[in-house]
């Protein structure tokens, strides 16, 4: 084993590699080991000469510093410098010991010992005595000191240490050059060793070369021509080695497959005979395999159609299966199936329009034809269906039907083939296939009508007003309608949840106000002994308060109880009217007879006694006031009446709202306790609307105002357009509504129960006329309130204007407040328009008190006042408050007065502006502006163009 290892191609080639390698190796290393110890000699030759030149340097250096430190004491007995000169003797002592403990030549020796001796005798001698001498200022002895050799001991050292520093510099600059040289002459032998090693390898890849691959190409060439069966004389090879062992397989092989080349024919032709056999074998099983397959197919399509005849509850679906199940499994061309009663169709190279031709053609033919049969089959030449041949093509069709009891088609079925008939087992499978759709299509339509049915009584039970619930024997609740769950809240489970006795009893009594007496109530209902209908009367607070009236019923099968049926009727609709009436009653009896009352003890008075005439005028006015009173119920009284019977007359025409709003608070100005601010922000006020019915509104909503606020106060009306609407609210500072309270205000002969509002009084009828009112305009009325803080009712009416031609002011929030004070309405809606245009608010007055209290509570632009006013106070007098006060001294004023400024010019100094009537209202838009962006000058008066006094 050893002989046949030493002798194979892998020890042959990995000793050789091993060898060279490690030859090259051992050359590298040695090299370097050379050159990098003649490398490290050199530089610790230069190392010791570079440190004994810096030596002598600083040596030379102390020298120098030394007498020139002692030259500077001599010269201005200076005795820093007599410290300096110490310190650098020692430094001068210290460098020459440093320069003892190198290696030095004994020339260097000798020189260093003379300098040292020159040194001690400095120190010891010479030194202190020219120190002494320059104490003493005796420089001839300094001088004779100078002169007895002592620079020239030191002059001869410094030539000694420059003519060294010279030769030691040359010696370094040798050094380096060596250095050099050994580097260029290391890094040539390196290139040498790697070319070295290049060739060994060259030579060993071509040695490998010559050995391996070569014997191995012989091989591969003989192959190449065995297999391409020509004569093969292969020479083994005469080695040892792997190779020559291959060679001679090689060898070996090639024999005895030449040999045995014969016999492998022979069978080769065994097997070709074998192979047709095979293949006609082969062919039967993959044509056996195919109907398989197809059998396969038709199973499973089969079953699909037989799950969706046994499930399917769609007839379109149905068809549509089974035509597409006759279409894949007897390959027609064309096909319809269709039913006639339902009239659902399916078709297959059929258009709808083909299809229904075919209706109106031949469906008498087909039913006449298949009255006593269930299929037949017609063979007909083909027209279209030919194509382009020009042989006689024929087209095979298959009628088949299927009929209910009273012998009415269900189903109709027509196939067409062309070129291929339909055999009798075909059409026998096609009949037995529309026997089962019969079946299908029968369960599909009772299924169809139960849901029918079913959907019916659910949808007759969810739409009738009553609620009603259906409880089972043992007491759970099994069935429920929607209007019980909108009376009741019954959770979110679907309506057929059933919900176990205690829970739906529990939840139910704890939404009542007597939770005890409903579950009492209903507990016993549904007792299986009890079988007499009940009825019961509870109370729902949430979401608001219902009167709900209950009964039960048995549910009677056999003479046995099986369940309980309640049904609840919401009655709060007639308690609330059973409540009016009784309201009613009262509320007309008081507020009819209190000024009955008065009329006839007044009237009783006058005819019965002999009066003053001041008193009978006093008793008469207050007869007159209590009839207008009476009057005023009785119309209200008739006005709600023809509004609920719908014979209220509205004349509709085109109104603006702020002309309205303007009259009816004037009616109220004479209320000494109560100030009425109008605070105009709408720029488009156009409504269609009937004057009288929103002018008594107005009058109503104004007059609950002041009625409701009996310590006085502000009453604000203020109107701005809200998207398409315009928007008026009414502000008061009286006693306020509770919240609860606010829903119920819009009822008839609806009161706060409170002792506050019964002194006050009224019939409740008031705001129910304004709702109805509003809501005939197709507006919408609603309250704001707060207890002891006021109360805000706000109305709303659509505009005239288109949504897109609306200019509705955008940031009317921020518009800038004007006061105008003018007893001139239509002037004042004039300029009103005008300042809203232009993007301003408008706050109307036309008493000079309330006027002069409004501009001490809002932040004004400015105020447009006219002179004449009033009796009590003028134009002026307005102007003087406001200058004399903190608040409103800064505000600017406009006059706007038909008077001439000449006969005021006093007082024009108080103003900003002072506009003549008639003027354009432009002009006053153009003042405010001004005065908003602080550009104007006081004392500018404009005066009435004259083409504008013309025109108008």
């Amino acid at each position: 084993m050893k002989n046949s290892f030493e002798k194979g191609i892998r020890y042959k080639y990995l000793r050789l590699t091993f060898s060279s390698v490690l030859v090259c190796c051992l050359l590298i290393i040695g090299i370097y080991f050379y050159m990098n110890n003649q490398q490290q000699e050199k530089l610790d030759e230069f190392t010791e000469l570079t440190e004994k030149q810096e030596t002598l340097r600083s040596l030379v250096h102390s020298l120098n510093q030394l007498f020139f430190r002692t030259r500077g004491f001599y010269a201005f007995q200076n005795e820093q410098e007599l410290i300096m000169s110490y310190t650098e003797l020692e430094d001068l002592k210290k460098s020459i010991v440093d320069m003892n403990d190198l290696s030095i030549t004994r020339q260097e020796k000798e020189r260093l010992v003379e300098l040292s001796d020159f040194v001690g005798t400095f120190e010891e001698v010479i030194f202190p005595a020219a120190v002494a001498a320059v104490r003493n200022n005796d420089y001839e002895e300094l001088r004779k000191l100078s002169q007895g050799g002592t620079n020239t001991a030191v002059n001869e050292f410094v030539a000694f240490s420059e003519e060294y520093q010279a030769a030691n510099e040359n010696t370094l600059n040798k050094l380096n050059e060596d250095m050099l040289k050994e580097a260029e002459t290391f890094s040539f032998v390196l290139i040498l060793l790697f070319v070295l090693l290049f060739i060994v390898i060259v030579f060993i890849i071509l040695r490998a070369l010559n050995d391996i691959v070569k014997p191995i190409e012989g091989m591969q060439k003989s192959i190449e021509g065995f297999v391409q069966g020509e004569e093969v004389a292969y020479k083994p090879l005469e080695r040892s080695d792997e190779l020559g062992v291959l060679s001679k397989t090689f060898h070996e092989m090639i024999n005895t497959i030449q040999k045995n080349q014969e016999e492998l024919t022979s069978q080769n032709q065994v097997l070709l005979l074998n192979e047709t056999e095979l293949q006609e074998k082969q062919m039967k099983l993959g044509a056996s395999l195919k109907e398989t397959e197809k059998t396969k197919e038709r199973l499973i399509r089969f079953n699909e159609l037989n799950h969706i005849l046994s499930f399917t509850l769609d007839k379109q679906k149905l068809i549509n299966a089974t035509l597409e199940y006759f279409n894949d499994t007897y390959e027609v061309d064309t096909g319809v199936l269709w039913l006639p009663k339902t009239g659902e169709y399916t078709l297959k190279g059929f258009t709808a329009t083909m299809f229904k031709q075919f209706q109106e053609e031949r469906i008498n033919y087909l039913k006449a034809r298949l009255k006593d049969r269930q299929s037949f089959t017609v063979k007909r030449e083909a027209q279209q269906e030919k194509g382009f041949t020009a042989d006689t093509v024929y087209i095979h069709d298959l009628y088949a039907s299927v009929k209910n009891e009273e012998n009415d088609h269900i189903a109709l079925i027509g196939l067409s083939r062309v070129g291929r008939t339909f055999s009798t087992e075909e059409e026998q499978d096609i009949s037995g296939l529309l026997n089962r759709i019969h079946l299908a299509i029968d369960r599909i339509q009772l299924y169809d009508a139960a849901i029918h049915e079913r959907t019916l009584n659910e949808r007759i039970i969810n739409n009738i007003n009553e609620g009603i619930q259906f409880i089972s024997k043992n007491g759970d609740m099994v069935q429920r309608n929607d209007t019980m769950c909108t009376m009741l809240n019954c959770g979110e489970a679907p309506l057929d949840t059933s919900i176990t006795q205690d829970i739906w009893i529990k939840g139910m009594s704890d939404q009542t106000t007597d939770s005890e007496s409903m579950f009492t109530f209903l507990t016993n209902c549904i007792r299986e002994t009890d079988r007499e209908a009940n009825t019961f009367q509870y109370t729902v607070k949430e979401p608001y308060e219902r009167v709900i009236d209950v009964y039960s019923t048995p549910v009677i099968v056999e003479n046995e109880k099986t369940g309980t049926i309640f049904v609840h009727r919401d009655i709060t609709r007639e308690h609330e009217v059973d409540k009016m009436k009784s309201e009613l009653v009262s509320t007309v009896s008081h507020e009819l007879r209190t000024p009955l009352s008065s009329v006839l003890g007044f009237t009783e008075l006058l005819l019965n006694k002999q009066l003053k005439p001041e008193k009978q005028e006093r008793y008469l006015k207050t007869i007159y006031k209590e009839a207008k009173r009476l009057t005023n119920l009785i119309n209200d009284f008739l006005d709600l009446q023809r509004m609920e019977s719908g014979d209220q007359v509205y004349r509709m025409d085109k109104i603006s709202v702020n002309e309205i709003i303007i009259e009816t608070a004037e009616k109220f100005r004479t209320q000494k306790d109560h100030s009425i601010v109008f605070v105009d922000d709408a720029s488009d006020v156009i409504v269609e609307g009937d004057r009288e019915r929103i002018a008594q509104v107005l009058m109503n909503l104004i007059g609950n105002a002041i009625k409701f606020s009996p310590l006085g106060g502000k009453v604000t009306i203020s109107m701005k357009n809200d998207a398409n609407n315009l928007r008026v609210s009414i502000e008061d500072e009286g006693i306020g509504i509770p919240t609860d309270d606010i829903p119920k205000l819009f009822s008839k002969f609806q009161r706060i129960d409170n002792s506050s509002r019964r002194k006050i009084g009224g019939t409740g009828l008031g705001l129910a006329i304004c709702q109805e009112i509003i809501l005939q305009h197709d507006g919408k009325i609603w309250i704001e309130s707060q207890e002891e803080v006021g109360t805000v009712i706000h109305f709303e009416l659509p505009l005239v204007s288109k949504p897109q031609e609306n200019a509705t002011h955008e940031g009317a929030e921020e518009n800038p407040p004007v006061m105008i004070v003018e007893d001139d309405m239509s002037l004042a809606l004039l300029l009103s328009e005008e300042l809203k245009v232009n993007g301003f608010k408008v706050i109307y007055h036309t008493c000079p008190k309330a006027a002069f209290e409004e501009a001490k509570r809002t932040p004004l632009v400015g105020a447009v006042i006219d002179i004449m006013l009033g009796e009590e106070m003028d134009g002026w007098d307005l102007v003087d408050m406001m200058k004399a006060d903190d608040l409103t001294k800064d505000i600017p004023i406009v006059i706007s007065s038909a008077l001439d400024p000449s006969s005021d010019a006093k007082k024009i100094n108080k103003i900003s502006h002072y506009l003549t009537k008639p003027y354009a209202p432009i002009n006053l838009s153009k003042v405010m502006k001004k005065l908003l962006a602080g550009q104007d000058e006081n004392g500018v008066i404009f005066y009435a163009r004259k083409d504008y006094i013309d025109n108008e």
